[in-house]
């Protein structure tokens, strides 16, 4: 009946292990066989005795058997068959059991309660090994015939030992704590298990879980959608490897890789790889492979379907690089532009020098040899025409020399901007000697830049401060460097008239001017030169400024 017993519940749970299915647990497939087991006790157990009697009753006969002993056997038989099952199953979590039959080491095994109720549980084993071999040898010889007229309740609670109650007391206490724990441990991984599957189940990505052995356990809708392969048509590894790589040499390559890779990943040193796969309608598919390790006989393999995503990232690439062709059509057809517009602008300006020379000169002459002849307005008529002509003449310089900056080869290197500062405010001073500015130089002040250019940068930045403080009774002029964001910018600062930032857009377009000629001499054409020298620096020039309460012009470089 033992023997009929382990065969029973080991195929019971076996079933209840692969399926999970409540119907096959063992505790419930005990009660079955427990009615077998006292069918057979109530038939045939007497005959039994009777031609096989046990050793410590050898006088036993089918009619000296009483009923109370065969109840007792079938209480006992009932008690014991599941005292072994909880015991079974608090025993299978120590380690020291798992590891005799090779079976996966668990977490909670390494608590120190599970230890303790594993040490408890020992101890009760022996308690119960001694009790029984007590029971059998003194409580069961009294048991046959002339013990038949005692009740059921007497033989199993008022005939005990007290040290036999004690020792089975204890022993159902320790299996009773093992048993929480298990259960415990039981809920704990089962509550992981299912979360686990959920979210393999959601998950985004095709995911597919493989045993040790190779078999494919588990594949998501994701999946099924990316491969076109249903758990039935890739019930290996190897089957569903023969079908993503038709051709052998991709299926070698993939597998070599594969076997690389699973190493990395049992050590979390995981590194994803892309291959192109064929699914089941024979399109080509670039999909990024990953393998996670969670246990010793798992294996989850997330994939990641990338074709759109690569689609995509072509069709952008293809577009920027038309968008950089025509960037650089228009650029070039600019540059074209700007040198043919740089060279009228020349061939204008130098064409024209001679013709206003010519007028300047013969007014001169005129003015000169005819004096006497010349009335008062005649006369004034010639001063106005020597004024524009010689206004043009520098109107014209200013413009070679805006077309000379944008032509000339750029040089740049370490420069001492405060040395070339003071050297323009020397020669500024000396023009008028009796203007009276405090001006202030930072020390030191050092820049990356070309030396002649950024010399033309802050003779107009300067000479425009020195010209719109002219209305200033303490005028002051400031040029130094401030740090902005994180950004060395320099500056030139004054207390002159200002202007109001509305038309600071125009400040620094070609012949654009905010005052009058008669308040302020100019062309407009200074702060053109500026920009277009920073420009070529690769860098950028703002202003600040507000009416009556100066400016300040910054620049980085």
């Amino acid at each position: 009946m033992f023997i009929l017993w382990i065969v029973w519940h080991g195929w019971c749970a076996k079933r209840f292990g692969n399926t999970g299915d409540k119907k096959w647990n063992p505790y419930l497939f005990e009660i079955p066989f427990r009615l077998f087991n006292i069918l057979i006790l109530y038939t045939i157990f007497k005959w039994i005795f009777q031609f096989n009697p046990p050793a410590w009753a050898s006088e036993m006969t089918v009619t000296s058997v009483s009923l109370t002993f065969v109840n007792v056997t079938a209480i006992e038989a009932l008690v014991n068959g599941y005292l072994i099952l909880l015991l079974s199953d608090v025993l299978i979590i120590f380690g020291p059991i798992r590891k005799i039959f090779r079976l996966k080491e668990i977490k909670e095994q390494k608590r120190s309660n599970y230890l303790l109720g594993a040490a408890v549980l020992i101890g009760c084993v022996f308690w119960v090994i001694d009790g029984a071999f007590s029971l059998i040898l003194r409580d069961f010889s009294h048991s046959i015939p002339s013990r038949g007229t005692e009740s059921l309740l007497d033989s199993i609670v008022f005939k005990i030992p007290p040290y036999a109650l004690f020792e089975r007391l204890s022993f159902f206490i320790a299996l009773l704590t093992g048993v929480i724990l298990s259960t415990r441990y039981i809920n704990r991984y089962s509550t992981s298990e299912k979360l686990l599957q959920k979210i393999v189940k959601l998950s985004p990505y095709p995911i597919t879980v493989v045993d040790s052995g190779g078999r494919v356990e588990y594949i998501n809708s994701e999946f099924v959608e990316s491969f076109g392969y249903r758990l039935e048509d890739i019930p290996t590894v190897t089957d569903w490897y023969n079908k993503i790589f038709p051709n052998i040499f991709d299926r070698r390559d993939f597998i070599a890789h594969w076997k690389d890779d699973l190493q990395k990943a049992k050590k979390l040193n995981r590194e994803p790889r892309m291959f192109n796969v064929t699914n089941k309608n024979g399109n080509i598919e670039n999909i990024i492979f990953r393998q996670v390790i969670l246990d010793e006989d798992k294996e989850y393999i997330i994939c990641e379907n990338v074709s759109d995503r690569i689609l995509a990232e072509e069709k952008f690439r293809k577009l920027n690089e038309e968008l950089e062709q025509r960037v650089k059509k228009r650029t070039a057809q600019l540059e074209a532009t700007n040198r043919e517009l740089e060279a009228f602008s020349y061939s204008v300006s130098h064409d024209l020098r001679a013709p206003l020379r010519s007028i300047d000169g013969f007014s001169l002459a005129l003015l000169e040899e005819y004096n006497d002849q010349l009335d008062a307005e005649g006369k004034d008529y010639l001063n106005r025409v020597r004024s524009a002509s010689q206004r043009m003449g520098q109107i014209i310089d200013d413009l070679l020399s805006l077309s000379r900056i944008s032509r000339r080869e750029l040089k740049k290197e370490e420069v001492n901007l405060s040395e070339i500062a003071e050297r323009i405010v020397s020669k500024i001073e000396e023009r008028e000697p009796d203007r009276k500015v405090d001006i202030v130089i930072g020390h030191k002040v050092t820049a990356i830049c070309d030396s002649n250019l950024i010399e033309v940068v802050l003779e107009n930045l300067l000479s425009n401060a020195w010209k719109f403080t002219s209305k200033r009774e303490k005028a002051w002029i400031v040029f130094d460097t401030v740090l902005q964001d994180n950004e060395l910018v320099y500056c030139v600062r004054d207390n002159g008239v200002g202007f109001d930032m509305a038309y600071a857009g125009k400040l620094f377009g070609a012949f654009q001017r905010l005052h009058k000629d008669a308040d302020f001499e100019g062309f407009g054409i200074g702060l053109a030169t500026v920009m277009r020298i920073i420009n070529r620096h690769e860098g950028r020039i703002w202003v600040e400024g507000y009416v009556n309460r100066g400016a300040t012009f910054y620049f980085a470089l």
